[in-house]
């Protein structure tokens, strides 16, 4: 099984790699001195914010 890296920006149409976005968050979050993990760190602020998204998207979708 394949597995891509690349999304479709769905305002520009641009592609995004998912692996250079993610390396790009991890730099902005050394440079802002964010830590990696644990609480109110990069991973556990952006696993929040990807299921919220999707439970709003979900809910939107089944009204």
């Amino acid at each position: 099984m394949t597995e891509t890296t690349d999304m479709i920006d769905p305002v520009t149409g641009e592609i995004i790699d998912q692996k250079e976005l993610a390396e790009s968050l991890l730099e902005q979050a050394r440079e802002q001195g964010v830590s990696l993990v644990g609480p109110g760190g990069l991973l556990a602020g952006l696993t929040k914010s990807v299921l919220e998204t999707a439970l709003e998207a979900e809910i939107t979708e089944h009204l």
